[in-house]
């Protein structure tokens, strides 16, 4: 429970980032994890399948590089049957050159054509010397053997270049070891086989040198196809229900490489006199050769099912990713729309709004209209206290008015009284008696002037003050009120100037109640100025307004009662014994009067240096 209470505590802003926050996390962490893991994979399968093609051309050239390397030994041989054989195998491996050459010109990321290039220009010498008869058969065998092994190099640049040796899954990594790696080799050894044997069968004779090294050459065939077999078991072993076919497949070649090396050991090993013929020989050699490069050419095609079926499942990994994040990002706005929507519930309107009203009801705005459609919301409480300040704001006016009236008849009666008593109308007073009436003649003026003021602060709060707005000249307005203060300044000891006037400029006010403004101000200049100085009334005109400005050099204003100062009942001294007098309303209904002529009033001031009050109003067009 006390959790729970704690929990209701925090801010509302809090709560909802927080919720944010959270779900953010949920949605951006793991979605960024398996996006990483997805991708990768996918850039990764791509780029091996990618390598496929290009692989499977440069196996071609391989192929048809080791026949024109057992054609060109026969034909160095003196064998006149190869001639033809020869120039269209070295034909065919001119057209499998070119075509991987076009390949490579469109692929213009690719990095090692020139190490294609050199084993292209390698080539070129080796036919062009076989062509002309100007090398003998075993420089050509060796020369033909180390062009292999440099074309057999280049296909492991490719491998590595595609990353295909870092298959991360075992059914791929398995079976690029076999089709890119050992098979290709298994065939070059078979191949160097197939064109020694063909060589001795042509001579009919071989010796116990050459024997030995054939044996070696069927020794490490036997060695290469062994560790080629457990690789292609592990393969099939990583997807048996998909990879079934490779190992069928490769028992059909693993029996006519048997085959093959069946004739070797019985034609050329076993026998002192090699009357096989070097024709059939070849033949036969060749078929088995040819179904290694079948064999390679299914394992790629293999190769190349198994990296779609990863690329397909990355993808749709990615889409479910996809949907995952979308889903996540549903909920999360669920569950944002109902957390907004009960927090506007709480409040009751859109927070903008509810911080308007907030504020307008602050600054004493009771005419804000409120509209809320929840009842127990923050705004509907607020509309009530509205209307609760509404009514104690019109019983208040109304006790107000009702009061003012009500003593504005028995206060008139008063002061007439008083001011025949005091005016000697009445017969002489003695002293005493003449200063108490003077006192109570004083004492009902004010009361009468604060019945005025109470009555105009409830007619601008009901907005039923009626001005009479016109456009006139302003300076017999400020002269009117200079004079009309003439002896209520003197009373004080003080002297009103105007320091410059403007007698042609037009003003569109109630010339009434602007001259009640300025005899506001110029009573209070008068009363907080020291006797004997001069309050100085001073106009000037800013582009289309007019400024005036009255000046004192009185006490000041303190700066704690600054903000307060156009309040109703604020006062710098409020206790009973202030010597100045005054009811706390004058500045008010300044205020109020001189925005309702659409103007502004402000002030400056400084403690002991005196104060400037200003107003500002639309100057109108110059009477020409």
């Amino acid at each position: 429970m006390n959790i729970i209470k704690r929990l209701e505590r925090i801010l509302l802003w809090k709560k909802f980032s927080v919720l944010g926050v959270l779900c953010l996390a949920l949605v951006a962490m793991p979605t960024t994890m398996y996006w990483n893991e997805v991708h990768k994979d996918l850039v990764f399968a791509l780029n091996e399948q990618q390598g496929l093609p290009q692989i499977q051309l440069v196996l071609n050239i391989i192929q048809r590089t080791q026949q024109h390397r057992g054609l060109s030994a026969r034909l160095l041989q003196d064998d006149s049957m190869a001639i033809t054989a020869e120039r269209a195998k070295a034909e065919e491996l001119d057209s499998a050159m070119l075509a991987y050459k076009a390949y490579l010109e469109k692929q213009t990321t690719i990095s090692h054509n020139d190490e294609f290039e050199y084993t292209v220009d390698y080539w070129r010498n080796i036919s062009q010397k076989v062509s002309r008869r100007e090398i003998n058969s075993a420089e050509s065998f060796e020369q033909h053997t180390t062009l292999i092994y440099m074309q057999l190099q280049y296909l492991q640049t490719l491998v590595d270049y595609y990353q295909l040796s870092l298959d991360p899954q075992a059914d791929g990594y398995f079976l690029i070891e076999v089709s890119l790696m050992q098979l290709p080799e298994v065939a070059e050894i078979l191949a160097q086989v197939r064109g020694y044997s063909v060589g001795l069968l042509t001579r009919g004779n071989a010796t116990a040198d050459e024997r030995t090294q054939l044996k070696a050459l069927l020794l490490t065939s036997e060695a290469k196809m062994k560790a080629m077999d457990v690789s292609l078991r592990k393969a099939v072993v990583a997807k048996a229900e998909h990879r079934d076919i490779l190992y069928t497949n490769y028992e059909a070649t693993k029996l006519q490489y048997q085959k093959i090396v069946e004739l070797t050991r019985t034609e050329i090993l076993t026998k002192e006199t090699l009357s096989y013929s070097s024709d059939d020989f070849y033949s036969a050699f060749t078929i088995g050769l040819n179904s290694y490069y079948s064999y390679v050419s299914f394992a790629i095609e293999q190769l190349d099912i198994i990296l779609s079926e990863r690329i397909t499942s990355a993808k749709n990994n990615t889409f479910a990713l996809l949907f995952y994040v979308l889903f996540l990002t549903l909920i999360v706005a669920i569950l944002c729309t109902l957390f907004v929507r009960k927090l506007l519930k709480q409040l009751g309107g859109e927070p903008q709004y509810t911080t308007e009203v907030v504020q307008a009801i602050t600054r004493g705005d009771l005419a804000y209209e409120i509209e809320t459609d929840h009842p127990e919301s923050l705004l509907a409480n607020v509309k009530r206290m509205q209307d609760k300040l509404k009514e104690n704001d019109r019983l208040k006016s109304q006790f107000v008015a009702t009061v003012s009236h009500e003593l504005r008849t028995p206060l008139t009666a008063i002061g007439g009284a008083l001011s025949l008593s005091v005016s000697g109308q009445l017969g002489t007073l003695p002293e005493p008696a003449f200063k108490l009436l003077d006192i109570a003649q004083k004492n009902s003026i004010r009361l009468a002037e604060l019945i005025d003021d109470l009555l105009d602060i409830d007619k601008l709060a009901l907005g039923k003050l009626e001005l009479d707005i016109r456009i006139q000249p302003l300076m017999p307005i400020i002269d009117d009120a200079c004079l009309s203060m003439t002896s209520y300044a003197q009373k004080y000891g003080v002297h009103i100037h105007i320091s410059k006037r403007f007698e042609y400029l037009l003003i569109n006010v109630d010339a009434r109640r602007l001259r009640q403004v300025l005899m506001n101000l110029l009573s209070n200049a008068a009363k907080f100025s020291h006797k004997g100085d001069e309050v100085i009334l001073n106009i000037s005109v800013h582009f289309d307004k007019v400024r005036i400005e009255v000046i004192d050099h009185g006490c000041g204003i303190v700066d704690e009662f600054k903000d307060k100062i156009f309040h109703r009942f604020s006062q710098g001294d409020s206790s009973d014994s202030r010597s100045t007098g005054g009811t706390g309303l004058g500045l008010a209904i300044a205020k109020e009067l001189v925005v309702a002529m659409d103007g502004d009033i402000g002030f400056t001031s400084a403690v002991g240096v005196g104060s400037c009050f200003y107003i500002d109003l639309p100057l109108e067009e110059p009477n020409s």
